[in-house]
């Protein structure tokens, strides 16, 4: 009896807004390299699905609407960054008395 070979797959898919009642959206699906004995460790997977990320994004990044590359480009926070909103409310304990 033959066996039928053992498959992963995985996919991504990102939809987002043009801003104008319209949306873009981008999917990939990746086969899972697999080892001679098949092995279909947590690290082959997260490895396949980030690729399948970026190849996403790099598409929507591509994007004629500015809104759709908007936001699948990262943001970057300054260096020195606490986590915070700059407008963000004050610790009252910082408060001038």
């Amino acid at each position: 009896m033959t066996q039928e070979p053992i498959r992963a797959r995985v996919s991504f898919r990102k939809q987002v807004s043009d801003g104008n009642y319209g949306t873009e959206a981008a999917e990939v699906t990746l086969d899972v390299p697999l080892g001679e004995v098949y092995d279909l460790s947590s690290e082959a997977v997260a490895a396949t699905l980030a690729t399948a990320r970026q190849l996403v994004h790099a598409e929507l990044a591509q994007s004629p609407a500015w809104r759709v590359r908007d936001a699948v480009t990262p943001s970057e926070l300054p260096p020195a960054s606490t986590g915070t909103l700059p407008d963000a409310d004050p610790d009252p304990e910082d408060l001038p008395l």
